[in-house]
Protein backbone atom coordinates (compact mmCIF):
# COMPACT_ATOMS: atom_id res chain seq x y z
CA UNK A 1 0.00 0.00 0.00
CA UNK A 2 1.71 3.07 -1.24
CA UNK A 3 0.59 7.05 -0.93
CA UNK A 4 3.24 7.20 -3.80
CA UNK A 5 0.84 5.76 -6.13
CA UNK A 6 -1.57 8.53 -6.32
CA UNK A 7 -1.13 12.30 -7.64
CA UNK A 8 -1.53 15.70 -5.89
CA UNK A 9 -5.02 16.78 -5.94
CA UNK A 10 -5.66 19.73 -7.99
CA UNK A 11 -6.50 22.81 -6.02
CA UNK A 12 -9.74 23.30 -7.62
CA UNK A 13 -11.34 20.11 -6.81
CA UNK A 14 -10.05 19.60 -3.24
CA UNK A 15 -13.32 19.59 -1.13
CA UNK A 16 -12.91 17.33 2.50
CA UNK A 17 -14.55 14.17 2.31
CA UNK A 18 -16.52 13.64 6.12
CA UNK A 19 -14.38 11.61 8.49
CA UNK A 20 -14.14 11.90 12.22
CA UNK A 21 -11.69 10.09 14.36
CA UNK A 22 -13.06 8.69 17.26
CA UNK A 23 -10.36 8.46 20.00
CA UNK A 24 -8.97 11.90 21.32
CA UNK A 25 -11.25 12.42 24.40
CA UNK A 26 -8.72 9.52 25.59
CA UNK A 27 -6.27 11.49 27.52
CA UNK A 28 -2.60 11.73 24.98
CA UNK A 29 -0.19 9.88 27.79
CA UNK A 30 -2.69 7.28 27.90
CA UNK A 31 -3.16 6.37 23.77
CA UNK A 32 1.03 6.62 23.90
CA UNK A 33 1.15 4.28 26.69
CA UNK A 34 -0.94 1.94 24.87
CA UNK A 35 0.94 2.02 21.69
CA UNK A 36 3.79 1.49 23.27
CA UNK A 37 2.65 -1.42 25.19
CA UNK A 38 0.75 -3.09 21.95
CA UNK A 39 3.34 -2.74 20.03
CA UNK A 40 6.24 -3.50 21.88
CA UNK A 41 8.80 -5.32 20.53
CA UNK A 42 8.08 -3.73 17.35
CA UNK A 43 7.03 0.06 17.05
CA UNK A 44 7.91 1.02 14.17
CA UNK A 45 8.24 4.42 11.87
CA UNK A 46 4.31 3.94 11.53
CA UNK A 47 4.05 5.34 14.95
CA UNK A 48 7.08 7.50 16.00
CA UNK A 49 6.69 11.15 15.52
CA UNK A 50 2.94 11.21 14.51
CA UNK A 51 0.32 8.26 15.49
CA UNK A 52 -3.32 7.64 14.72
CA UNK A 53 -5.68 9.11 17.78
CA UNK A 54 -8.19 6.54 16.57
CA UNK A 55 -9.90 4.91 13.94
CA UNK A 56 -10.84 7.04 10.47
CA UNK A 57 -14.41 6.50 10.26
CA UNK A 58 -16.31 6.94 7.41
CA UNK A 59 -20.49 5.73 6.86
CA UNK A 60 -21.32 2.23 6.46
CA UNK A 61 -22.84 2.56 3.11
CA UNK A 62 -19.08 3.63 1.95
CA UNK A 63 -18.01 0.34 4.36
CA UNK A 64 -20.87 -1.88 2.11
CA UNK A 65 -19.62 -0.79 -0.67
CA UNK A 66 -15.99 -1.12 -0.15
CA UNK A 67 -16.54 -4.63 0.71
CA UNK A 68 -18.70 -5.38 -2.42
CA UNK A 69 -16.42 -4.36 -4.83
CA UNK A 70 -13.49 -5.40 -3.28
CA UNK A 71 -15.11 -9.10 -3.22
CA UNK A 72 -16.53 -8.77 -7.19
CA UNK A 73 -13.35 -7.58 -8.38
CA UNK A 74 -11.25 -10.50 -6.94
CA UNK A 75 -13.65 -12.63 -8.68
CA UNK A 76 -12.96 -10.83 -11.69
CA UNK A 77 -9.16 -11.36 -11.17
CA UNK A 78 -9.19 -14.62 -10.48
CA UNK A 79 -11.31 -15.43 -13.80
CA UNK A 80 -8.82 -13.07 -16.11
CA UNK A 81 -6.01 -14.75 -14.65
CA UNK A 82 -7.85 -18.90 -15.47
CA UNK A 83 -8.60 -17.24 -18.89
CA UNK A 84 -4.41 -17.51 -19.35
CA UNK A 85 -4.53 -20.90 -20.37
CA UNK A 86 -5.14 -24.29 -19.37
CA UNK A 87 -2.84 -24.66 -16.27
CA UNK A 88 -0.81 -23.00 -14.38
CA UNK A 89 2.14 -23.45 -16.09
CA UNK A 90 0.68 -21.88 -19.22
CA UNK A 91 -0.89 -19.16 -17.08
CA UNK A 92 2.46 -18.42 -15.70
CA UNK A 93 4.34 -18.19 -18.80
CA UNK A 94 1.32 -15.81 -20.49
CA UNK A 95 2.24 -13.09 -17.61
CA UNK A 96 6.03 -13.66 -18.38
CA UNK A 97 6.90 -14.58 -14.69
CA UNK A 98 10.14 -16.06 -13.70
CA UNK A 99 10.98 -19.31 -14.41
CA UNK A 100 12.33 -19.88 -11.34
CA UNK A 101 9.02 -20.29 -9.83
CA UNK A 102 7.50 -22.75 -11.59
CA UNK A 103 8.18 -25.49 -9.05
CA UNK A 104 6.15 -23.56 -6.51
CA UNK A 105 2.93 -24.83 -8.01
CA UNK A 106 0.62 -27.52 -6.50
CA UNK A 107 -2.41 -29.63 -8.00
CA UNK A 108 -4.34 -27.12 -10.11
CA UNK A 109 -7.85 -28.00 -8.34
CA UNK A 110 -6.30 -26.55 -4.97
CA UNK A 111 -4.57 -23.30 -6.85
CA UNK A 112 -7.68 -22.49 -8.64
CA UNK A 113 -9.69 -22.96 -5.10
CA UNK A 114 -7.48 -20.72 -2.85
CA UNK A 115 -5.67 -18.43 -4.98
CA UNK A 116 -7.66 -15.37 -4.06
CA UNK A 117 -8.22 -16.69 -0.37
CA UNK A 118 -6.49 -13.63 0.88
CA UNK A 119 -6.13 -10.52 -0.53
CA UNK A 120 -5.82 -6.84 0.23
CA UNK A 121 -6.00 -4.32 -2.69
CA UNK A 122 -5.13 -0.75 -2.51
CA UNK A 123 -7.77 1.64 -2.86
CA UNK A 124 -7.97 5.33 -3.15
CA UNK A 125 -11.32 7.66 -1.92
CA UNK A 126 -11.27 10.31 -5.02
CA UNK A 127 -14.32 12.69 -5.15
CA UNK A 128 -16.05 10.23 -7.17
CA UNK A 129 -15.77 7.44 -5.17
CA UNK A 130 -13.03 4.45 -4.45
CA UNK A 131 -10.62 3.45 -7.29
CA UNK A 132 -8.77 0.54 -6.72
CA UNK A 133 -5.03 0.67 -7.96
CA UNK A 134 -3.76 -2.61 -7.51
CA UNK A 135 -4.65 -6.23 -5.55
CA UNK A 136 -2.37 -8.29 -3.96
CA UNK A 137 -3.22 -11.76 -2.96
CA UNK A 138 -0.84 -14.00 -0.71
CA UNK A 139 -1.06 -15.19 3.07
CA UNK A 140 1.66 -13.26 3.37
CA UNK A 141 -0.59 -9.96 2.28
CA UNK A 142 0.30 -6.76 4.47
CA UNK A 143 -1.33 -5.08 7.30
CA UNK A 144 -2.98 -8.35 9.04
CA UNK A 145 -1.20 -7.75 12.40
CA UNK A 146 -1.32 -4.07 12.18
CA UNK A 147 -4.99 -4.00 11.96
CA UNK A 148 -5.98 -6.33 14.48
CA UNK A 149 -3.79 -4.78 16.98
CA UNK A 150 -5.30 -1.04 16.44
CA UNK A 151 -8.39 -2.52 16.10
CA UNK A 152 -7.90 -4.01 19.47
CA UNK A 153 -6.69 -0.95 20.48
CA UNK A 154 -9.48 1.06 19.84
CA UNK A 155 -11.89 -1.10 20.86
CA UNK A 156 -10.15 -0.97 24.96
CA UNK A 157 -9.90 2.79 24.58
CA UNK A 158 -12.85 4.51 22.63
CA UNK A 159 -16.00 5.10 25.48
CA UNK A 160 -18.73 2.62 25.17
CA UNK A 161 -20.97 4.58 22.96
CA UNK A 162 -17.99 5.20 20.47
CA UNK A 163 -16.92 2.02 20.31
CA UNK A 164 -20.84 0.24 19.69
CA UNK A 165 -21.53 2.56 16.54
CA UNK A 166 -18.28 1.18 14.69
CA UNK A 167 -17.20 -1.72 12.75
CA UNK A 168 -13.72 -2.63 13.88
CA UNK A 169 -13.38 -5.82 12.43
CA UNK A 170 -10.58 -8.56 12.97
CA UNK A 171 -8.74 -9.74 10.51
CA UNK A 172 -7.47 -12.82 12.61
CA UNK A 173 -10.75 -13.85 13.05
CA UNK A 174 -11.57 -13.90 10.01
CA UNK A 175 -8.62 -15.94 8.60
CA UNK A 176 -8.95 -18.45 11.80
CA UNK A 177 -12.57 -19.42 10.32
CA UNK A 178 -11.01 -19.43 6.71
CA UNK A 179 -8.44 -21.82 7.73
CA UNK A 180 -10.60 -23.97 9.77
CA UNK A 181 -12.53 -24.70 6.21
CA UNK A 182 -9.31 -25.71 5.14
CA UNK A 183 -8.34 -27.77 7.47
CA UNK A 184 -12.06 -29.32 7.47
CA UNK A 185 -12.29 -29.42 3.53
CA UNK A 186 -8.77 -31.64 3.65
CA UNK A 187 -9.72 -33.51 6.33
CA UNK A 188 -6.52 -32.90 8.31
CA UNK A 189 -6.40 -32.10 11.99
CA UNK A 190 -6.00 -28.73 13.64
CA UNK A 191 -2.55 -28.15 13.48
CA UNK A 192 -0.17 -25.73 11.40
CA UNK A 193 2.68 -24.20 11.24
CA UNK A 194 3.31 -20.60 10.21
CA UNK A 195 6.39 -20.01 8.57
CA UNK A 196 7.66 -16.64 8.38
CA UNK A 197 11.06 -14.20 8.06
CA UNK A 198 11.17 -11.14 10.01
CA UNK A 199 13.28 -8.53 7.53
CA UNK A 200 10.68 -9.12 4.96
CA UNK A 201 8.10 -7.35 7.66
CA UNK A 202 11.00 -4.93 8.70
CA UNK A 203 11.03 -5.80 12.43
CA UNK A 204 13.80 -8.02 14.54
CA UNK A 205 11.03 -9.33 17.69
CA UNK A 206 9.20 -12.67 16.80
CA UNK A 207 6.41 -11.18 19.20
CA UNK A 208 5.26 -10.06 16.10
CA UNK A 209 4.56 -13.53 14.05
CA UNK A 210 3.92 -14.86 18.51
CA UNK A 211 0.70 -12.77 17.94
CA UNK A 212 -0.43 -14.64 15.09
CA UNK A 213 0.36 -17.82 16.93
CA UNK A 214 -2.06 -16.55 20.04
CA UNK A 215 -4.58 -15.59 17.99
CA UNK A 216 -4.92 -18.97 16.24
CA UNK A 217 -4.48 -20.76 19.30
CA UNK A 218 -7.64 -18.98 20.80
CA UNK A 219 -9.27 -19.94 17.37
CA UNK A 220 -8.95 -23.94 17.93
CA UNK A 221 -6.24 -24.62 15.74
CA UNK A 222 -2.74 -25.57 17.21
CA UNK A 223 -0.24 -23.51 15.75
CA UNK A 224 3.59 -23.14 15.90
CA UNK A 225 6.06 -20.64 14.41
CA UNK A 226 9.19 -21.24 12.77
CA UNK A 227 11.30 -19.07 10.93
CA UNK A 228 12.38 -20.29 7.12
CA UNK A 229 15.19 -22.07 8.33
CA UNK A 230 14.06 -22.98 11.76
CA UNK A 231 11.25 -25.01 9.60
CA UNK A 232 13.49 -26.92 6.90
CA UNK A 233 15.40 -28.23 9.33
CA UNK A 234 12.63 -29.13 11.37
CA UNK A 235 11.38 -31.77 8.49
CA UNK A 236 14.42 -34.10 9.56
CA UNK A 237 12.48 -34.72 12.83
CA UNK A 238 9.09 -33.29 12.48
CA UNK A 239 7.93 -34.26 9.14
CA UNK A 240 3.87 -34.62 9.28
CA UNK A 241 3.65 -32.76 12.43
CA UNK A 242 1.90 -30.09 10.75
CA UNK A 243 -0.31 -30.56 7.89
CA UNK A 244 -1.12 -27.02 7.00
CA UNK A 245 1.51 -24.41 6.80
CA UNK A 246 0.66 -20.88 6.56
CA UNK A 247 3.68 -19.29 4.45
CA UNK A 248 3.87 -15.77 5.01
CA UNK A 249 7.00 -15.11 2.71
CA UNK A 250 6.62 -13.99 -1.04
CA UNK A 251 9.06 -16.16 -3.61
CA UNK A 252 9.36 -13.37 -5.74
CA UNK A 253 10.33 -10.76 -3.13
CA UNK A 254 13.41 -13.26 -2.27
CA UNK A 255 14.22 -13.47 -6.06
CA UNK A 256 14.42 -9.53 -6.13
CA UNK A 257 16.38 -9.32 -2.78
CA UNK A 258 18.75 -11.91 -4.08
CA UNK A 259 18.05 -15.09 -1.91
CA UNK A 260 18.32 -18.47 -2.50
CA UNK A 261 14.78 -20.26 -2.90
CA UNK A 262 15.64 -23.38 -2.31
CA UNK A 263 14.05 -23.16 1.14
CA UNK A 264 10.99 -21.73 0.18
CA UNK A 265 10.21 -24.68 -2.70
CA UNK A 266 11.95 -26.92 0.16
CA UNK A 267 8.51 -25.70 2.48
CA UNK A 268 5.92 -26.49 -0.75
CA UNK A 269 7.56 -29.85 -1.50
CA UNK A 270 7.30 -30.98 2.12
CA UNK A 271 4.00 -32.60 2.41
CA UNK A 272 2.19 -30.68 4.04
CA UNK A 273 -0.90 -28.46 2.29
CA UNK A 274 0.25 -24.91 1.89
CA UNK A 275 -1.27 -21.15 1.33
CA UNK A 276 -0.71 -19.48 -0.34
CA UNK A 277 -0.83 -21.36 -3.52
CA UNK A 278 1.40 -19.28 -6.23
CA UNK A 279 -1.78 -19.09 -8.24
CA UNK A 280 -2.19 -15.97 -5.66
CA UNK A 281 0.50 -14.12 -7.56
CA UNK A 282 -1.22 -14.82 -10.86
CA UNK A 283 -4.21 -13.04 -9.72
CA UNK A 284 -2.25 -10.23 -8.16
CA UNK A 285 -0.32 -9.80 -11.41
CA UNK A 286 -0.97 -5.83 -12.72
CA UNK A 287 -1.34 -7.08 -16.33
CA UNK A 288 -4.75 -8.15 -15.18
CA UNK A 289 -5.65 -4.83 -14.47
CA UNK A 290 -4.78 -3.33 -17.79
CA UNK A 291 -6.89 -6.70 -18.95
CA UNK A 292 -9.39 -5.81 -17.41
CA UNK A 293 -9.78 -2.10 -18.01
CA UNK A 294 -9.01 -2.54 -22.07
CA UNK A 295 -12.08 -5.41 -21.78
CA UNK A 296 -11.85 -9.19 -22.46
CA UNK A 297 -14.56 -11.51 -24.02
CA UNK A 298 -16.30 -13.13 -21.30
CA UNK A 299 -16.99 -9.63 -19.60
CA UNK A 300 -20.81 -8.82 -19.52
CA UNK A 301 -22.05 -4.95 -20.04
CA UNK A 302 -22.15 -4.77 -16.41
CA UNK A 303 -18.76 -6.21 -15.58
CA UNK A 304 -17.38 -3.64 -17.87
CA UNK A 305 -18.96 -0.93 -16.45
CA UNK A 306 -18.22 -2.03 -12.90
CA UNK A 307 -14.59 -1.82 -14.53
CA UNK A 308 -14.84 1.74 -15.77
CA UNK A 309 -16.32 2.84 -12.55
CA UNK A 310 -13.89 1.25 -10.26
CA UNK A 311 -10.90 0.78 -12.25
CA UNK A 312 -8.38 3.76 -13.22
CA UNK A 313 -7.89 3.19 -17.15
CA UNK A 314 -4.64 0.65 -17.43
CA UNK A 315 -2.57 -0.58 -20.71
CA UNK A 316 0.01 -3.27 -20.97
CA UNK A 317 2.98 -1.07 -22.13
CA UNK A 318 3.80 -1.81 -25.97
CA UNK A 319 3.34 -0.80 -29.45
CA UNK A 320 -0.13 0.03 -29.92
CA UNK A 321 -2.85 2.41 -30.51
CA UNK A 322 -4.84 3.01 -27.83
CA UNK A 323 -8.47 4.99 -26.90
CA UNK A 324 -7.86 7.05 -24.03
CA UNK A 325 -10.74 10.02 -23.03
CA UNK A 326 -12.37 9.80 -26.49
CA UNK A 327 -9.20 10.18 -28.72
CA UNK A 328 -7.15 7.72 -30.61
CA UNK A 329 -3.03 7.68 -29.76
CA UNK A 330 -0.20 5.94 -30.19
CA UNK A 331 0.43 4.84 -26.63
CA UNK A 332 3.76 6.08 -26.42
CA UNK A 333 3.19 9.17 -27.64
CA UNK A 334 0.39 9.51 -25.19
CA UNK A 335 2.80 8.35 -22.09
CA UNK A 336 5.31 11.14 -22.87
CA UNK A 337 3.05 13.83 -24.26
CA UNK A 338 0.90 13.65 -20.88
CA UNK A 339 3.62 12.10 -18.59
CA UNK A 340 2.08 13.68 -15.52
CA UNK A 341 -1.17 11.85 -15.74
CA UNK A 342 0.25 8.53 -15.59
CA UNK A 343 2.30 6.02 -13.19
CA UNK A 344 4.06 3.13 -14.68
CA UNK A 345 4.23 0.01 -12.55
CA UNK A 346 5.97 -3.19 -13.09
CA UNK A 347 3.47 -5.94 -13.21
CA UNK A 348 5.07 -8.86 -9.97
CA UNK A 349 6.86 -6.07 -8.17
CA UNK A 350 5.38 -5.86 -4.47
CA UNK A 351 6.02 -3.26 -1.67
CA UNK A 352 6.18 -0.88 -4.23
CA UNK A 353 9.34 -2.01 -6.35
CA UNK A 354 9.30 -0.67 -10.04
CA UNK A 355 6.24 2.36 -9.37
CA UNK A 356 7.32 5.60 -11.33
CA UNK A 357 5.46 8.19 -10.91
CA UNK A 358 5.53 10.79 -13.91
CA UNK A 359 4.36 13.59 -11.83
CA UNK A 360 7.40 12.95 -9.84
CA UNK A 361 9.55 11.71 -12.89
CA UNK A 362 12.07 14.42 -15.34
CA UNK A 363 10.79 13.61 -18.86
CA UNK A 364 14.61 12.06 -19.77
CA UNK A 365 13.77 9.42 -17.03
CA UNK A 366 10.33 8.90 -17.94
CA UNK A 367 11.29 8.03 -21.39
CA UNK A 368 13.89 5.54 -20.26
CA UNK A 369 11.22 4.00 -17.85
CA UNK A 370 9.40 3.37 -20.98
CA UNK A 371 11.71 1.86 -23.16
CA UNK A 372 12.34 -0.24 -20.18
CA UNK A 373 8.80 -1.20 -20.01
CA UNK A 374 8.42 -1.80 -23.00
CA UNK A 375 11.23 -4.23 -23.79
CA UNK A 376 10.04 -6.36 -20.88
CA UNK A 377 6.39 -6.04 -22.09
CA UNK A 378 5.23 -7.24 -18.34
CA UNK A 379 4.63 -3.68 -17.36
CA UNK A 380 1.26 -1.56 -16.91
CA UNK A 381 0.81 1.95 -17.30
CA UNK A 382 -2.11 3.24 -15.05
CA UNK A 383 -3.95 7.03 -14.88
CA UNK A 384 -3.36 8.47 -11.85
CA UNK A 385 -5.89 8.80 -9.66
CA UNK A 386 -6.25 11.80 -6.73
CA UNK A 387 -7.57 10.83 -3.19
CA UNK A 388 -10.16 13.57 -1.50
CA UNK A 389 -8.80 15.05 1.32
CA UNK A 390 -10.14 13.11 4.61
CA UNK A 391 -10.50 15.52 7.61
CA UNK A 392 -8.77 13.13 10.47
CA UNK A 393 -7.13 13.53 13.82
CA UNK A 394 -3.55 12.57 15.00
CA UNK A 395 -1.37 12.62 18.00
CA UNK A 396 1.91 14.18 18.05
CA UNK A 397 4.04 12.29 20.24
CA UNK A 398 6.77 15.00 20.51
CA UNK A 399 4.43 17.43 22.37
CA UNK A 400 1.48 14.97 23.29
CA UNK A 401 -1.39 16.77 21.75
CA UNK A 402 -3.92 15.88 19.25
CA UNK A 403 -4.29 18.10 16.22
CA UNK A 404 -6.80 17.67 12.73
CA UNK A 405 -5.15 16.91 9.60
CA UNK A 406 -6.87 17.09 6.24
CA UNK A 407 -4.96 14.48 4.63
CA UNK A 408 -4.92 11.96 1.42
CA UNK A 409 -4.97 8.78 1.77
CA UNK A 410 -4.72 4.78 0.23
CA UNK A 411 -7.45 2.29 1.98
CA UNK A 412 -6.03 -1.74 1.97
CA UNK A 413 -9.10 -3.91 3.18
CA UNK A 414 -8.26 -7.20 4.07
CA UNK A 415 -10.46 -9.36 1.88
CA UNK A 416 -10.44 -12.77 3.98
CA UNK A 417 -12.45 -15.73 2.59
CA UNK A 418 -14.80 -14.06 0.64
CA UNK A 419 -15.24 -10.74 2.76
CA UNK A 420 -13.77 -7.93 4.41
CA UNK A 421 -12.00 -7.96 7.47
CA UNK A 422 -10.84 -5.22 8.29
CA UNK A 423 -9.20 -2.15 6.55
CA UNK A 424 -5.85 -0.67 7.06
CA UNK A 425 -5.25 2.75 5.63
CA UNK A 426 -1.90 4.99 5.18
CA UNK A 427 -2.01 8.45 5.09
CA UNK A 428 0.16 11.39 4.60
CA UNK A 429 1.63 13.81 7.40
CA UNK A 430 3.23 16.86 7.09
CA UNK A 431 7.18 17.41 7.43
CA UNK A 432 8.12 18.38 11.34
CA UNK A 433 7.25 22.53 11.89
CA UNK A 434 10.71 23.98 11.70
CA UNK A 435 11.88 21.75 8.40
CA UNK A 436 13.94 23.21 5.80
CA UNK A 437 10.97 24.20 2.97
CA UNK A 438 10.21 21.42 0.56
CA UNK A 439 11.21 18.76 3.20
CA UNK A 440 9.28 15.80 2.57
CA UNK A 441 6.33 14.72 5.07
CA UNK A 442 5.90 11.28 6.33
CA UNK A 443 3.01 8.68 6.23
CA UNK A 444 1.15 6.78 9.74
CA UNK A 445 -0.74 3.88 9.37
CA UNK A 446 -3.90 3.33 11.22
CA UNK A 447 -6.98 1.89 10.09
CA UNK A 448 -10.83 2.48 8.93
CA UNK A 449 -13.60 1.82 10.88
CA UNK A 450 -17.62 2.11 9.53
CA UNK A 451 -20.10 4.08 11.63
CA UNK A 452 -23.50 2.56 12.08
Amino acid sequence: MDLTTTAPQPAASTTATTATTAATATDPQLLLTALDHQFRGFRTFWFDRISPAGPLALPATRGAELERASVRLAGLLRRAASGLGADCLARHRALGLDERLTGFYADEEFEQTYATAIGRPDVVLTESGWKFIEFNFCSATGGQVFTHLLNDLWRQLLPGRAADSLVLADPMAARNDLLRGVLAEYGLEPRLALVGYLPDVFVTDRRYYEIEIDALRKGGIGAEYFDTDEFTDALATRAGEFPLVLERVVPQEWLDAGRDLAPLLTIRKCGATVLTPQSSYQAANKQLFAALSAGLDWMTDDDREFVAGYLPWSRTVREETVEFEGESWKLTDLLVRRREEFVLKRSDGDQNADVHLGFRTGAAEWEAVIAKAREAGTWIVQQAVHSADLAVTVLDTGSREYRPLSTKAVFGPLVIGGRTAGCPVRYEVPAPLGSEPGTPGSSILGTAAWAA
